[in-house]
């Protein structure tokens, strides 16, 4: 397994819009066509339609809130301080500490006699612990929000 395969194509698209958007300067509003042209200085390949899928589930979940308008955009529906990698994990990918591994129904039948489960769910938990305790504030420290400059044709 190679780094940065614990996490979706999704969450990095997440977690660099949210970082955008917390770097913007206070009152100002991120529009779907700067976050992609900044999204594409990182990753030139970058699919607008799939981030504005991932921007609108971000709006639905209350991370970000959307500004309607000629005007409008996006800014953060809770400072950058209070919001998770945990917060983003739960969103996108969904966590169920609950669900058995080995099961496809909901309740794990042999919990209580399973002491790999429980070994398991006590590394998922430790792992979702140290995601709750990154945010987005933190990630953005070093983001540059400027845009690249237009070339003329």
């Amino acid at each position: 397994m190679a780094v940065g395969q614990f996490f979706s194509q999704r969450f990095g698209y997440a977690v660099h819009a949210l970082a955008y958007v917390a770097r913007k300067p206070s009152g100002e509003l991120a529009t779907l066509p700067e976050l992609a042209a900044w999204m594409r200085t990182i990753w030139p390949n970058v699919s607008e339609s799939y981030l504005s899928n991932v921007v609108q589930r971000l709006a639905r979940g209350r991370l970000l809130r959307s500004h309607r308008g000629i005007a409008g955009g996006y800014s953060l529906g809770r400072a950058a301080a209070k919001i998770s990698l945990r917060d983003l994990v739960e969103l996108l990918e969904g966590v169920d500490n609950n669900r058995c591994g080995l099961s496809l129904e909901d309740v794990c039948p042999v919990q209580a006699r399973c002491t790999i489960q429980r070994k398991l769910r006590s590394l998922e938990e430790g792992y979702l612990l140290s995601l709750e305790r990154m945010t987005i504030e933190e990630l953005s420290e070093d983001i540059v929000v400027s845009m690249p400059k237009k070339t003329r044709t």
